[in-house]
């Protein structure tokens, strides 16, 4: 969905920039799609998480790849989202534009399917805050369609590189923040939650 011009990092900064986020990049060649999960996990809790997932124009200068980011409108079933990346694999560069219909179930999940026929012919995802004992998880799903990007030999590495950058990235940006703020406690709704 997402990509700093990084300054000196912190030591928590440094330290979250070195842990691992797990990425899987799965072909579905039925579908002609790839399935990629990723997650992370963070002492900090859900609301914090939540402030930093949802804050989209907040995200530029934080997420390496993401040139610009604005909300574009609003409707009853969430937002529209705009985002400007710039792609790199090997010398290769191509930006994307990808217009998003973003729709929040606060604080616990972002569904996000892309609102237009483009650049991809499918492109839907989510993000999903889980509470742990201690801080949270957080899974990153998306599906996209195969060979939009580039030559798909070189395609599943550049998918599954910039998801991996992607976790690490906000990973940094959810533990800096929540460093600097105090601890707010989100519970889990009871009865109809997801």
């Amino acid at each position: 969905m997402l990509f700093p011009l990084l300054l000196p990092p912190s030591m928590a900064v440094a330290e979250a920039l070195a842990a691992p986020e797990q990425v899987t990049v799965t072909e579905l060649p039925e579908q002609d799609q790839y399935y990629i999960h990723g997650v992370f996990e963070s002492d900090a809790d859900a609301t914090q998480v939540w402030k930093v997932l949802s804050d989209y124009e907040g995200l530029q200068g934080v997420l390496s790849s993401l040139r610009s980011s604005k909300i574009v409108g609003h409707d009853e079933d969430g937002l529209l989202l705009e985002q400007v990346m710039d792609g790199q694999f090997l010398f290769f560069h191509k930006g994307v534009r990808l217009l998003l219909r973003v729709k929040e179930q606060p604080p616990w999940r972002i569904d996000f399917v892309q609102a237009e026929d483009k650049p991809f012919r499918h492109y839907q995802g989510a993000w999903q805050i889980e509470p742990l004992a201690k801080g949270c998880r957080v899974d990153y799903t998306l599906t996209v369609s195969r060979g939009d990007m580039a030559p798909m030999f070189l395609e599943r590495k550049l998918f599954r590189d910039n998801s991996r950058d992607l976790m690490r990235e906000l990973r940094a940006e959810v533990d800096r923040r929540a460093m600097q703020s105090p601890v707010a406690v989100a519970t889990r709704p009871q009865g109809g939650g997801l």
